[in-house]
């Protein structure tokens, strides 16, 4: 008989598309605060997630130009 477990796995991997200057504030962030830079990524996808806003929301909420505004 197998043995089959029914547990999700741990960690899942993806890969995003960001710029140059996020990627190195991410990076500061991280050694500044003694984190990993996944660690810090999990905590603010998370954040996101709970936070119930859309991107365009968020967008409009930062001041940032939205694609409708381009």
């Amino acid at each position: 008989m197998a043995n089959f477990s029914c547990r999700p796995k741990a960690y899942v991997s993806f890969q995003v598309r960001i710029s140059p200057e996020l990627k190195e504030e991410l990076a500061r962030k991280s050694f500044e605060a003694g984190v990993s830079q996944a660690s810090i990524v999990i905590a603010a996808l998370r954040h996101y997630l709970d936070s119930g806003l859309t991107p365009q929301e968020d967008e409009d909420a930062s001041g940032e130009k939205t694609d409708s505004q381009s």
